[in-house]
């Protein structure tokens, strides 16, 4: 089916998003419309930035396929606003407090869904990011691990016991919150661990090595939504090749060779047999 875009630009109408001649009045109707993977080197935060570049990360591959999680994600951010707003104007009275513990069982059932979904998917997206790993030179061990705001807890409970987990959580909290007046815990506070032989990635690894583990988990994305959607996004990998390991570079290129619709730059020569290859010199006076 194909499914075309267009993007208008007017000074009355600033910018005007049109999928197949219909006008998206919303923007989180057009996430997963069409799957997309990019890789610029910019992107490199996702493994050396805070957590909110890989919550980011999490997020917008999740959306990609699951609507839902969307939805979940937006209701969660308007129940996380609404407690947080009831919090910063002070639990003063019996009224507040009851309107208080309702916000706080409505954001521990969406957390839970959330949190869920989340691990599902990094359970799932981790293994083909392992292999896609063992690409790589130096026989190095790599590994993810979310870190919930919430604590550990047993994955083998089920949604349920999941959802009682963080019930208990923000009972523990609650002073706590009250006194401070923000909400403590919830999944925008949480964090995916980037470990390489044990140690965390973006503390202890070279910039090359945390280079490498981010072409990984592109490469790793692309597999997980063609999974997931039985189709193939769109790539737009931006200098992925460079200082890149040839034999990599073979293997990455045999990979995309069948994937659909795929946009690689390079500032360096690259042999590709399979795919077309375009290449920018970075000297302006060598206009070869």
């Amino acid at each position: 089916m194909r499914t075309e875009v267009r993007i208008a630009y007017s000074a009355e109408n600033e910018k005007q998003v049109f999928v197949n001649e219909q006008e998206l009045d919303s923007f989180s109707r057009h996430v997963g419309a069409i799957p997309c993977v990019t890789f610029t080197p910019n992107e490199l935060s996702i493994v050396s930035g805070p957590p909110s570049e890989r919550r980011r990360f999490i997020d917008s591959s999740i959306c990609q396929y699951d609507r839902k999680y969307l939805a979940d994600m937006v209701q969660y951010r308007r129940v996380l606003q609404q407690r947080n707003a009831l919090l910063t104007a002070g639990i003063d009275t019996p009224s507040k407090m009851a309107a208080f513990d309702i916000w706080t069982e409505q954001i521990a059932v969406l957390a839970a869904t959330i949190v869920k979904t989340r691990l599902d998917f990094i359970r799932k997206f981790g293994l083909l990011f392992r292999d896609i790993y063992s690409w790589f030179p130096g026989n190095l061990e790599p590994e993810m691990l979310y870190q919930s705001s919430y604590g550990k807890f047993d994955q083998e409970d089920g949604f349920e016991g999941l959802t009682a987990c963080i019930r208990n959580r923000y009972q523990h909290i609650k002073e706590q919150e009250i006194y401070r007046r923000q909400t403590l815990a919830g999944p925008h506070r949480d964090d995916l661990q980037l470990l390489t032989d044990g140690h965390e990635t973006r503390r202890y690894a070279s910039q090359g090595e945390q280079r490498s583990y981010l072409i990984a988990m592109k490469m790793a994305l692309r597999s997980y939504l063609f999974e997931s959607t039985g189709e193939h996004p769109i790539i737009l990998f931006d200098d992925l090749f460079s200082e890149l390991d040839p034999v990599v570079e073979e293997r990455i290129i045999d990979s995309l060779s069948s994937c659909g619709q795929v946009l690689i730059t390079s500032t360096v020569p690259i042999q590709g047999n399979v795919i077309m290859l375009h290449t920018m010199n970075k000297d302006p006076e060598n206009r070869d």
